[in-house]
């Protein structure tokens, strides 16, 4: 069925919805909030444009502008004079929307106005009663509804779709199951895809004062059922994908304000020395592959000795504890670090590939900038998208990354053991430190 195609393309409108997150870099007089609650009160105005990134979200105040939400939940109650574009878990809107509001999400509720259209990309997806919709609305998912006043057209397809609002232009709907129930008004034409013809009763309440046309579905019923197990796969993994990219920039935003100093200096080895970066890369995942493997031994010892220590065999047991106390704390270490170093190291090319992108269109650019790590994120996570490569990109990456990380430590270091005249500083505002 299409709308099970469509569903499987929704990266289509991730893409949109991540490079509306990019244009933030180059907004001017924009605002820019991040943090687990952030929460704008009825008695706070931002005369900006407002692009927030959290784990709960509340906007109770006055926007006086676009607002671009990135979280696992959203609330806005208050008023947005612009357009509001949000990618989030969960979605409730009971406020004022003066322009249109597009969303990403698993669950959305809309209860409150939209002056324009609206465009929803969502598992469940509902414009309850007390919703006004100005235009058009589009809404894509497994369960839609549509209870409230839209001005103009319709176009919903899912798995179930149920419309019992008012609708003042014509309709397009396309699903397994349709349920059109009073008093749901619609003045213009109706035109639905489904398997059945729809018993419309029409002296119930219903109304429809244009054309009423069934079209049947054009695939076979094997062809629907592997592409919903396509496009349910295809949907979390976007939703996947984009979590990581948030995941990673915010990740990466507080490693850089907390240790950005050996941030610059493994910035500058990835960009100086990227062969050396590679050749240290393999060197940790060596060591943390030997490290993995005798924390395993240590545990197998753990266990040799705790069965043995009250046994003839005490004195190996006791040896077997011993020899086991002493690693597994080591080897622990060893294996958690590394394992966030890889994790790190995609990171720190993120950065070099996004202040390689800007350098294209800017003479000057700003060294671990915030907005070249999206750029970057994005791009690489693009990247690992594609089949068998993607993969291979995804470990260079990361251990390209983690070898400079592990040279900007030592370099940093070496540096702060010298005396301070024989420190020399980049023209990029990060100390440069001799090898």
């Amino acid at each position: 069925m299409r709308i099970l195609r469509i569903i499987h393309r929704l990266n289509y409108p991730a893409i949109a919805l991540t490079v509306g997150l990019l244009s933030a870099a180059g907004a001017q007089g924009s605002t820019f909030q991040k943090g687990d609650n952030i929460h704008i009160s009825n008695l706070h105005r931002i005369d900006d444009d407002l692009y927030v990134f959290g784990k709960n979200i509340t906007i109770d105040g006055l926007i006086d502008g676009d607002l671009m939400a990135g979280a696992y939940e959203v609330s806005t109650n208050g008023e947005v004079t612009g357009s509001e574009n949000v990618f989030c878990y969960r979605l409730h809107h009971t406020g004022v929307i003066s322009n249109s509001l597009r969303a990403f999400a698993n669950t959305v509720t809309i209860d409150g106005k939209v002056g324009r259209s609206v465009m929803l990309f969502a598992y469940d997806a509902c414009i309850g009663k007390g919703a006004v919709v100005e235009r058009d609305v589009s809404m894509f998912g497994y369960t839609v509804r549509l209870d409230g006043t839209v001005g103009g057209d319709v176009m919903m397809q899912g798995n179930r779709i149920y419309i019992s609002g008012e609708i003042g232009g014509d309709v397009d709907l396309e699903g397994e199951e349709i349920n059109i129930v009073p008093p749901a008004a619609i003045k213009g034409n109706l035109t639905y895809t489904c398997e059945k013809e729809l018993e419309i009763d029409t002296t119930a309440g219903v109304t429809i004062l244009g054309e009423t046309r069934w079209e049947q579905p054009k695939h076979k019923k094997e062809e629907q059922e592997k592409d919903e197990e396509t496009s349910t796969a295809g949907f979390r993994s976007v939703i996947f994908n984009l979590s990581k990219v948030l995941a990673a920039f915010l990740f990466g935003i507080i490693v850089v304000y907390l240790f950005r100093r050996y941030a610059e200096v493994s910035f500058h080895q990835l960009r100086t020395r990227f062969s050396v970066s590679i050749a240290a890369g393999f060197l940790l995942l060596l060591i943390l592959v030997v490290a993995m493997l005798i924390l395993v031994v240590s545990t197998v010892f753990l266990l040799i000795g705790l069965a043995l220590i009250s046994g003839e065999m005490a004195p190996v047991g006791a040896l077997a504890l011993v020899l086991s106390m002493l690693m597994i704390p080591i080897t622990t270490f060893t294996t958690v670090s590394g394992g966030i170093l890889l994790y790190s190291g995609k990171i720190i090319c993120a950065f070099l590939v996004g202040y390689l992108l800007v350098r294209i269109f800017k003479s000057k650019a700003a060294v671990l900038g915030k907005w070249q790590l999206l750029f970057g994120l994005v791009i690489l996570v693009a990247l690992f998208a594609v089949p068998y490569i993607g993969v291979l990109i995804y470990v260079l990456v990361s251990i390209t990354g983690a070898g400079a990380i592990v040279l900007g430590i030592r370099n940093y270091r070496a540096e702060v053991d010298q005396p301070p005249d024989q420190r020399s500083v980049t023209s990029g505002g990060g100390q440069q430190f001799k090898r």
